[in-house]
Protein backbone atom coordinates (compact mmCIF):
# COMPACT_ATOMS: atom_id res chain seq x y z
CA UNK A 1 0.00 0.00 0.00
CA UNK A 2 1.37 3.41 -0.95
CA UNK A 3 2.39 5.60 1.98
CA UNK A 4 0.68 8.97 1.53
CA UNK A 5 2.00 10.48 4.75
CA UNK A 6 3.66 13.82 4.06
CA UNK A 7 6.94 14.69 5.68
CA UNK A 8 6.74 17.01 8.65
CA UNK A 9 8.72 20.19 8.16
CA UNK A 10 9.90 22.96 10.44
CA UNK A 11 7.58 25.47 8.75
CA UNK A 12 4.62 23.60 10.25
CA UNK A 13 5.76 24.44 13.78
CA UNK A 14 6.74 27.51 15.75
CA UNK A 15 10.05 26.53 17.32
CA UNK A 16 11.15 23.08 16.14
CA UNK A 17 14.14 22.79 13.85
CA UNK A 18 14.15 20.23 11.05
CA UNK A 19 16.95 18.43 12.87
CA UNK A 20 14.69 17.75 15.86
CA UNK A 21 11.76 16.79 13.64
CA UNK A 22 13.88 14.21 11.84
CA UNK A 23 15.37 12.92 15.09
CA UNK A 24 13.16 13.55 18.16
CA UNK A 25 15.60 11.58 20.31
CA UNK A 26 18.21 14.28 19.75
CA UNK A 27 15.82 16.88 21.17
CA UNK A 28 15.08 14.70 24.21
CA UNK A 29 18.79 14.25 24.85
CA UNK A 30 19.53 17.96 24.40
CA UNK A 31 16.68 19.02 26.66
CA UNK A 32 16.69 16.48 29.50
CA UNK A 33 20.45 15.89 29.65
CA UNK A 34 22.21 18.98 28.30
CA UNK A 35 19.54 21.53 29.19
CA UNK A 36 17.84 20.54 32.43
CA UNK A 37 16.66 17.58 34.50
CA UNK A 38 13.13 16.25 34.74
CA UNK A 39 12.76 17.23 38.41
CA UNK A 40 13.83 20.81 37.68
CA UNK A 41 11.56 21.03 34.65
CA UNK A 42 8.49 19.82 36.56
CA UNK A 43 9.08 22.57 39.12
CA UNK A 44 9.43 25.16 36.35
CA UNK A 45 6.13 24.04 34.80
CA UNK A 46 4.42 24.16 38.18
CA UNK A 47 5.72 27.70 38.75
CA UNK A 48 4.42 28.85 35.35
CA UNK A 49 0.91 27.60 36.08
CA UNK A 50 1.05 29.14 39.57
CA UNK A 51 2.13 32.54 38.23
CA UNK A 52 -0.53 32.57 35.52
CA UNK A 53 -3.23 31.55 37.99
CA UNK A 54 -2.25 33.76 40.93
CA UNK A 55 0.43 36.44 40.62
CA UNK A 56 1.01 36.42 44.37
CA UNK A 57 2.86 33.15 43.76
CA UNK A 58 5.20 34.72 41.20
CA UNK A 59 8.95 34.33 41.54
CA UNK A 60 11.03 37.44 40.76
CA UNK A 61 13.73 35.29 39.15
CA UNK A 62 11.49 33.19 36.91
CA UNK A 63 12.17 33.82 33.20
CA UNK A 64 8.59 33.18 32.14
CA UNK A 65 8.79 33.78 28.39
CA UNK A 66 11.85 31.51 28.08
CA UNK A 67 10.16 28.64 29.91
CA UNK A 68 6.93 28.99 27.94
CA UNK A 69 8.82 28.93 24.66
CA UNK A 70 10.57 25.76 25.85
CA UNK A 71 7.20 24.31 26.84
CA UNK A 72 5.69 25.03 23.42
CA UNK A 73 8.68 23.36 21.77
CA UNK A 74 8.23 20.33 24.02
CA UNK A 75 4.57 20.02 23.08
CA UNK A 76 5.60 20.19 19.42
CA UNK A 77 8.15 17.38 19.80
CA UNK A 78 5.51 15.31 21.60
CA UNK A 79 3.23 15.83 18.61
CA UNK A 80 6.01 14.62 16.30
CA UNK A 81 6.28 11.42 18.36
CA UNK A 82 2.48 11.15 18.50
CA UNK A 83 2.30 11.19 14.70
CA UNK A 84 5.45 9.24 13.88
CA UNK A 85 4.52 6.42 16.23
CA UNK A 86 0.83 6.42 15.27
CA UNK A 87 -0.24 6.64 18.91
CA UNK A 88 -3.98 6.24 19.26
CA UNK A 89 -6.25 8.68 21.04
CA UNK A 90 -8.16 7.80 24.20
CA UNK A 91 -11.86 8.20 24.85
CA UNK A 92 -11.50 9.46 28.45
CA UNK A 93 -8.08 11.14 28.69
CA UNK A 94 -8.57 12.27 32.31
CA UNK A 95 -9.51 8.81 33.57
CA UNK A 96 -6.00 8.11 34.84
CA UNK A 97 -6.59 5.06 37.03
CA UNK A 98 -8.43 2.30 35.22
CA UNK A 99 -7.20 -0.23 37.79
CA UNK A 100 -6.23 -0.06 41.44
CA UNK A 101 -2.74 -1.09 40.39
CA UNK A 102 -2.43 2.16 38.43
CA UNK A 103 -3.37 4.18 41.50
CA UNK A 104 -0.99 2.40 43.89
CA UNK A 105 1.87 2.46 41.40
CA UNK A 106 1.48 6.22 41.12
CA UNK A 107 1.00 7.04 44.80
CA UNK A 108 3.80 4.76 46.03
CA UNK A 109 6.38 4.78 43.22
CA UNK A 110 5.35 7.87 41.24
CA UNK A 111 5.10 5.79 38.06
CA UNK A 112 2.41 6.29 35.41
CA UNK A 113 0.87 3.00 34.26
CA UNK A 114 -1.99 1.91 32.04
CA UNK A 115 -3.82 -1.22 33.16
CA UNK A 116 -0.90 -1.88 35.49
CA UNK A 117 1.74 -1.61 32.74
CA UNK A 118 4.20 1.29 32.57
CA UNK A 119 3.75 3.13 29.28
CA UNK A 120 5.46 6.26 28.00
CA UNK A 121 2.95 6.56 25.16
CA UNK A 122 -0.11 6.58 27.42
CA UNK A 123 0.52 10.14 28.60
CA UNK A 124 1.16 11.34 25.04
CA UNK A 125 -2.10 9.73 23.95
CA UNK A 126 -3.97 11.41 26.81
CA UNK A 127 -2.36 14.78 26.08
CA UNK A 128 -3.49 14.94 22.44
CA UNK A 129 -6.81 13.28 23.19
CA UNK A 130 -7.66 16.08 25.60
CA UNK A 131 -6.76 18.84 23.12
CA UNK A 132 -5.42 19.04 19.58
CA UNK A 133 -2.08 20.67 18.88
CA UNK A 134 -3.87 23.81 17.70
CA UNK A 135 -5.84 23.94 20.97
CA UNK A 136 -2.68 23.44 23.00
CA UNK A 137 -1.15 26.41 21.17
CA UNK A 138 -4.11 28.48 22.36
CA UNK A 139 -3.64 27.31 25.95
CA UNK A 140 0.07 28.10 25.95
CA UNK A 141 -0.47 31.47 24.28
CA UNK A 142 -2.94 32.26 27.04
CA UNK A 143 -0.41 31.07 29.62
CA UNK A 144 2.23 33.33 28.07
CA UNK A 145 -0.02 36.37 28.31
CA UNK A 146 -1.28 35.71 31.82
CA UNK A 147 2.18 35.23 33.35
CA UNK A 148 2.87 38.87 32.55
CA UNK A 149 -0.52 40.41 33.31
CA UNK A 150 -1.92 40.22 36.82
CA UNK A 151 -5.28 41.62 35.71
CA UNK A 152 -6.17 38.73 33.39
CA UNK A 153 -7.33 35.25 34.37
CA UNK A 154 -5.64 32.17 32.99
CA UNK A 155 -8.20 29.85 31.33
CA UNK A 156 -10.95 32.11 32.75
CA UNK A 157 -9.85 30.91 36.20
CA UNK A 158 -11.55 27.54 35.71
CA UNK A 159 -9.92 25.41 38.38
CA UNK A 160 -10.88 22.05 36.86
CA UNK A 161 -9.40 23.03 33.49
CA UNK A 162 -6.21 24.44 35.03
CA UNK A 163 -5.62 21.32 37.14
CA UNK A 164 -6.15 19.06 34.13
CA UNK A 165 -3.71 21.11 32.04
CA UNK A 166 -1.05 21.04 34.76
CA UNK A 167 -1.39 17.29 35.26
CA UNK A 168 -1.27 16.50 31.54
CA UNK A 169 1.77 18.73 30.92
CA UNK A 170 3.67 17.17 33.80
CA UNK A 171 2.76 13.64 32.73
CA UNK A 172 3.85 14.47 29.20
CA UNK A 173 7.26 15.68 30.40
CA UNK A 174 7.81 12.53 32.47
CA UNK A 175 6.84 10.34 29.51
CA UNK A 176 9.23 12.14 27.17
CA UNK A 177 12.04 11.68 29.67
CA UNK A 178 11.17 7.96 29.88
CA UNK A 179 11.45 7.71 26.11
CA UNK A 180 14.87 9.38 26.33
CA UNK A 181 15.95 6.83 28.95
CA UNK A 182 14.83 3.97 26.71
CA UNK A 183 17.08 5.26 23.93
CA UNK A 184 14.56 4.80 21.13
CA UNK A 185 11.10 5.89 20.04
CA UNK A 186 8.18 3.63 21.02
CA UNK A 187 7.15 1.10 18.41
CA UNK A 188 10.52 0.90 16.67
CA UNK A 189 12.23 -2.44 16.23
CA UNK A 190 14.62 -1.65 19.09
CA UNK A 191 11.85 -0.56 21.45
CA UNK A 192 10.60 -2.92 24.12
CA UNK A 193 7.34 -1.02 24.55
CA UNK A 194 4.07 -2.23 23.09
CA UNK A 195 2.24 0.64 21.44
CA UNK A 196 -1.23 -0.77 21.90
CA UNK A 197 -3.20 1.81 23.84
CA UNK A 198 -6.83 1.31 24.69
CA UNK A 199 -9.03 3.35 22.38
CA UNK A 200 -12.52 3.35 20.96
CA UNK A 201 -11.88 2.65 17.28
CA UNK A 202 -10.99 6.26 16.68
CA UNK A 203 -9.36 7.06 13.37
CA UNK A 204 -5.74 8.18 13.36
CA UNK A 205 -5.17 10.80 10.72
CA UNK A 206 -1.99 10.88 8.68
CA UNK A 207 -0.01 14.04 8.19
CA UNK A 208 -1.30 15.64 5.03
CA UNK A 209 -4.78 14.19 5.49
CA UNK A 210 -7.32 16.83 4.53
CA UNK A 211 -9.11 16.18 7.83
CA UNK A 212 -6.05 16.74 10.01
CA UNK A 213 -7.14 19.67 12.18
CA UNK A 214 -3.76 20.26 13.80
CA UNK A 215 -1.51 21.03 10.86
CA UNK A 216 -2.87 22.23 7.56
CA UNK A 217 -0.25 22.09 4.85
CA UNK A 218 -1.47 24.81 2.54
CA UNK A 219 0.71 26.30 -0.11
CA UNK A 220 0.44 30.07 -0.26
CA UNK A 221 1.52 32.23 -3.13
CA UNK A 222 4.47 34.08 -1.68
CA UNK A 223 6.92 36.66 -2.88
CA UNK A 224 10.07 34.65 -3.72
CA UNK A 225 12.25 37.56 -2.59
CA UNK A 226 10.65 37.77 0.84
CA UNK A 227 12.84 36.87 3.80
CA UNK A 228 12.57 34.82 5.96
CA UNK A 229 10.81 32.15 3.92
CA UNK A 230 8.79 30.33 6.53
CA UNK A 231 5.20 29.98 7.63
CA UNK A 232 3.98 30.53 11.15
CA UNK A 233 0.84 29.80 13.10
CA UNK A 234 -0.98 32.88 14.30
CA UNK A 235 -2.53 32.60 17.79
CA UNK A 236 -6.29 32.19 17.59
CA UNK A 237 -6.96 34.73 20.33
CA UNK A 238 -6.50 37.57 17.83
CA UNK A 239 -10.15 38.26 17.04
CA UNK A 240 -10.93 40.24 13.86
CA UNK A 241 -12.35 43.75 14.23
CA UNK A 242 -15.04 45.30 12.03
CA UNK A 243 -13.87 48.56 10.47
CA UNK A 244 -15.17 51.75 12.06
CA UNK A 245 -13.88 55.09 13.29
CA UNK A 246 -14.70 53.95 16.82
CA UNK A 247 -12.48 50.88 16.38
CA UNK A 248 -9.55 53.02 15.22
CA UNK A 249 -10.10 55.47 18.08
CA UNK A 250 -10.17 52.53 20.50
CA UNK A 251 -6.70 51.60 19.25
CA UNK A 252 -5.44 55.03 20.34
CA UNK A 253 -7.31 54.88 23.64
CA UNK A 254 -5.02 52.00 24.60
CA UNK A 255 -2.00 54.15 23.79
CA UNK A 256 -1.40 57.63 22.41
CA UNK A 257 0.22 58.33 19.05
CA UNK A 258 3.65 58.94 20.61
CA UNK A 259 3.26 55.81 22.73
CA UNK A 260 2.58 53.57 19.73
CA UNK A 261 5.48 55.07 17.79
CA UNK A 262 7.78 54.50 20.74
CA UNK A 263 6.64 50.87 21.00
CA UNK A 264 7.35 50.25 17.31
CA UNK A 265 10.81 51.82 17.57
CA UNK A 266 11.75 49.81 20.64
CA UNK A 267 10.23 46.61 19.20
CA UNK A 268 12.31 47.03 16.04
CA UNK A 269 15.46 47.56 18.08
CA UNK A 270 14.79 44.52 20.28
CA UNK A 271 14.14 42.31 17.23
CA UNK A 272 17.31 43.11 15.28
CA UNK A 273 19.84 43.79 18.04
CA UNK A 274 21.96 41.06 19.57
CA UNK A 275 21.66 40.70 23.37
CA UNK A 276 18.74 43.13 23.39
CA UNK A 277 15.26 41.92 24.26
CA UNK A 278 12.00 43.77 24.80
CA UNK A 279 12.01 43.55 28.59
CA UNK A 280 15.77 43.80 29.19
CA UNK A 281 16.76 47.11 30.75
CA UNK A 282 13.30 48.62 30.29
CA UNK A 283 10.01 49.01 32.10
CA UNK A 284 8.23 46.95 29.44
CA UNK A 285 7.06 43.45 30.33
CA UNK A 286 6.74 40.55 27.91
CA UNK A 287 2.97 40.83 28.12
CA UNK A 288 3.24 44.43 26.86
CA UNK A 289 4.90 43.17 23.69
CA UNK A 290 2.26 40.48 23.25
CA UNK A 291 -0.40 43.15 23.66
CA UNK A 292 1.38 45.40 21.14
CA UNK A 293 1.67 42.52 18.69
CA UNK A 294 -2.03 41.67 18.97
CA UNK A 295 -3.14 45.30 18.54
CA UNK A 296 -0.93 45.92 15.49
CA UNK A 297 -2.02 42.62 13.97
CA UNK A 298 -5.71 43.47 14.47
CA UNK A 299 -5.27 47.00 13.11
CA UNK A 300 -3.65 45.75 9.89
CA UNK A 301 -6.26 43.02 9.52
CA UNK A 302 -9.11 45.50 9.94
CA UNK A 303 -7.77 47.87 7.27
CA UNK A 304 -6.93 44.98 4.92
CA UNK A 305 -10.43 43.53 5.14
CA UNK A 306 -12.03 46.93 4.58
CA UNK A 307 -9.77 47.58 1.59
CA UNK A 308 -10.89 44.26 0.11
CA UNK A 309 -14.54 45.22 0.61
CA UNK A 310 -13.92 48.54 -1.14
CA UNK A 311 -12.11 46.65 -3.93
CA UNK A 312 -9.05 48.87 -3.66
CA UNK A 313 -6.23 47.76 -5.93
CA UNK A 314 -2.68 48.71 -5.09
CA UNK A 315 0.61 48.61 -6.92
CA UNK A 316 3.01 46.37 -5.02
CA UNK A 317 6.54 47.70 -4.94
CA UNK A 318 9.48 45.46 -5.78
CA UNK A 319 11.01 44.56 -2.38
CA UNK A 320 14.49 45.08 -3.80
CA UNK A 321 13.58 48.67 -4.58
CA UNK A 322 11.90 49.49 -1.28
CA UNK A 323 13.27 52.62 0.30
CA UNK A 324 13.06 54.20 3.72
CA UNK A 325 9.79 56.10 4.10
CA UNK A 326 11.00 58.95 6.29
CA UNK A 327 10.55 62.27 4.58
CA UNK A 328 13.03 65.18 4.71
CA UNK A 329 10.46 67.52 6.22
CA UNK A 330 7.90 66.80 8.89
CA UNK A 331 4.22 67.68 9.25
CA UNK A 332 3.10 69.42 12.42
CA UNK A 333 -0.45 68.75 13.63
CA UNK A 334 -2.52 69.74 16.64
CA UNK A 335 -5.19 67.59 18.29
CA UNK A 336 -7.00 69.24 21.17
CA UNK A 337 -4.15 70.70 23.23
CA UNK A 338 -1.45 68.30 22.04
CA UNK A 339 0.94 68.88 19.15
CA UNK A 340 2.48 66.00 17.20
CA UNK A 341 5.15 65.86 14.53
CA UNK A 342 4.60 63.37 11.71
CA UNK A 343 7.98 62.30 10.37
CA UNK A 344 6.80 59.40 8.20
CA UNK A 345 3.79 60.93 6.44
CA UNK A 346 3.80 62.98 3.23
CA UNK A 347 1.35 65.67 2.12
CA UNK A 348 0.25 63.43 -0.77
CA UNK A 349 -0.91 60.83 1.75
CA UNK A 350 -3.03 63.44 3.54
CA UNK A 351 -5.37 63.65 0.55
CA UNK A 352 -6.76 60.15 1.24
CA UNK A 353 -5.55 58.60 4.48
CA UNK A 354 -7.44 55.33 4.02
CA UNK A 355 -6.14 54.75 0.50
CA UNK A 356 -2.61 55.56 1.70
CA UNK A 357 -2.94 53.01 4.52
CA UNK A 358 -4.26 50.37 2.10
CA UNK A 359 -1.31 50.99 -0.22
CA UNK A 360 1.16 50.60 2.64
CA UNK A 361 -0.42 47.39 3.94
CA UNK A 362 -0.65 45.84 0.49
CA UNK A 363 3.08 46.21 -0.06
CA UNK A 364 3.18 42.82 1.68
CA UNK A 365 0.84 39.87 1.26
CA UNK A 366 -1.15 38.80 4.30
CA UNK A 367 1.05 35.78 4.94
CA UNK A 368 4.13 38.02 4.77
CA UNK A 369 2.71 40.39 7.38
CA UNK A 370 1.94 37.37 9.56
CA UNK A 371 5.54 36.23 9.25
CA UNK A 372 6.93 39.70 9.86
CA UNK A 373 4.96 40.33 13.04
CA UNK A 374 5.51 36.86 14.43
CA UNK A 375 9.26 37.03 13.78
CA UNK A 376 9.39 40.41 15.48
CA UNK A 377 7.50 38.95 18.43
CA UNK A 378 9.79 35.94 18.69
CA UNK A 379 13.05 37.84 18.35
CA UNK A 380 11.81 40.80 20.36
CA UNK A 381 11.33 38.49 23.34
CA UNK A 382 14.73 36.84 22.98
CA UNK A 383 18.29 38.11 23.03
CA UNK A 384 18.94 36.59 19.64
CA UNK A 385 18.83 38.71 16.51
CA UNK A 386 18.81 38.25 12.78
CA UNK A 387 22.26 38.95 11.41
CA UNK A 388 21.29 38.68 7.76
CA UNK A 389 21.85 42.07 6.10
CA UNK A 390 18.90 41.60 3.76
CA UNK A 391 16.51 41.06 6.65
CA UNK A 392 17.93 44.01 8.59
CA UNK A 393 17.31 46.27 5.62
CA UNK A 394 13.75 45.02 5.31
CA UNK A 395 13.03 45.48 9.00
CA UNK A 396 13.98 49.14 8.71
CA UNK A 397 11.49 49.57 5.86
CA UNK A 398 8.87 47.67 7.85
CA UNK A 399 9.57 49.82 10.92
CA UNK A 400 8.99 52.99 8.88
CA UNK A 401 5.93 51.55 7.18
CA UNK A 402 4.30 50.57 10.49
CA UNK A 403 4.83 54.04 11.97
CA UNK A 404 3.52 55.59 8.75
CA UNK A 405 0.37 53.45 9.03
CA UNK A 406 -0.13 54.45 12.67
CA UNK A 407 0.30 58.16 11.88
CA UNK A 408 -2.23 57.94 9.05
CA UNK A 409 -4.63 55.92 11.21
CA UNK A 410 -4.47 58.67 13.83
CA UNK A 411 -5.24 61.31 11.19
CA UNK A 412 -8.16 59.23 9.93
CA UNK A 413 -9.58 58.53 13.38
CA UNK A 414 -9.65 62.19 14.42
CA UNK A 415 -9.86 63.92 11.04
CA UNK A 416 -12.58 66.32 12.24
CA UNK A 417 -10.60 67.30 15.34
CA UNK A 418 -7.05 67.61 13.96
CA UNK A 419 -5.58 70.86 12.76
CA UNK A 420 -2.65 70.67 10.34
CA UNK A 421 -0.31 73.47 11.36
CA UNK A 422 2.57 73.21 8.91
CA UNK A 423 3.08 71.32 5.64
CA UNK A 424 4.84 74.11 3.75
CA UNK A 425 8.16 72.33 3.61
CA UNK A 426 6.57 69.29 2.00
CA UNK A 427 6.06 71.04 -1.36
Amino acid sequence: MKNTQKKLKAKHFRYLSQEYIDDPMKYLEDFFVNGTRIDYWLRDVNLLINIATNHQMASPTCINNYYIKELIQQVEIAYIIFKKCNIQIIENPLFFFSKKADYWKYTIDGIYTNNGIESSTDSIARFFSYKTLRQWYEVLDDLWIKTGNADDEFMSNQADEILAILELIQRLAVSLDKIRESGTLPGTKDSKENLKVKSKNQRIEQIGDSKDSDITITEHKKNPDFYPKKQVKIPLWLAPQAFSMEAIQSFFIHNCLDGWREYIKYWHRAAITENCSWSAGSNYSSSTLLFTYSCIYSLLEMFRNEADLRKITCTVQDPKQQIILRYPHSILIKHKEEKYTLNYTSTEQLEDSFLSIANLINQHAEIEWNEILYDWLEYGLSKEAYSNAEFSNQTLCIHDRLINIIELAYLLAYKDEIEILDTAFQH
